[in-house]
């Protein structure tokens, strides 16, 4: 809960933005062991693997850029899904994941949300203000952070450094 409460603190004062670009460790490292659950209420894991370009991006409801930055999200989830990115939203809120299930709905959350951890999550990212965003390369390893707002265009640019990367392997 201090954590969540340091968030809110920084997220009024600093307008939900910091410092991009702070590196963290890998997916698996930091991840493993967080509680996540489904919005069903299932035990849930962080997908760290099987993606070309992972984008995990965390949020809150009370949160307003969160709640800007998300349709944004909902349309890269929809056009570069078949590309193989996949998104993954975690909520901060101290919510149960049936409370939460009007917000997703309402907030045209399209890609899965998973919710717990928080304090793991902050303590192990580093993540002091949201919305906030891993960008996670298909090896797992954390490619760019991101916090605060971000325009569709500064969220694309990443991932599509990323499926340049993969593509200009892929070539003979």
């Amino acid at each position: 809960m201090k954590y969540a409460a340091a968030l809110f603190i920084a997220c009024a004062m600093l307008g939900c933005s910091g410092q991009p670009e702070v590196p963290v460790g890998p997916c698996l490292e930091l991840f493993w062991d967080v509680p996540f659950l489904d919005l069903e209420g299932r035990p849930a894991r962080l997908p760290c693997e099987g993606h070309q370009v992972l984008v995990v991006n965390f949020w809150a409801t009370w949160c307003g850029p969160c709640k800007l930055e998300i349709p944004q999200l909902a349309q890269i989830a929809q056009e570069y899904g078949p590309r193989g990115v996949r998104l993954v939203g975690i909520c901060l809120d101290a919510a149960t994941p049936e409370n939460l299930q009007p917000a997703v709905k309402a907030l045209g959350i399209n890609y899965p949300v998973l919710v717990g951890g928080a304090e793991k999550v902050l303590g192990r990212t580093g993540i002091d203000a949201i919305p906030a965003t891993l960008i996670i390369a298909a090896d797992g390893t954390v490619y760019r952070r991101l916090d605060g707002y971000h325009t569709r265009e500064e969220l694309l640019a990443p991932i599509t450094e990323l499926l340049n990367k993969i593509k200009e392997h892929a070539q003979p």
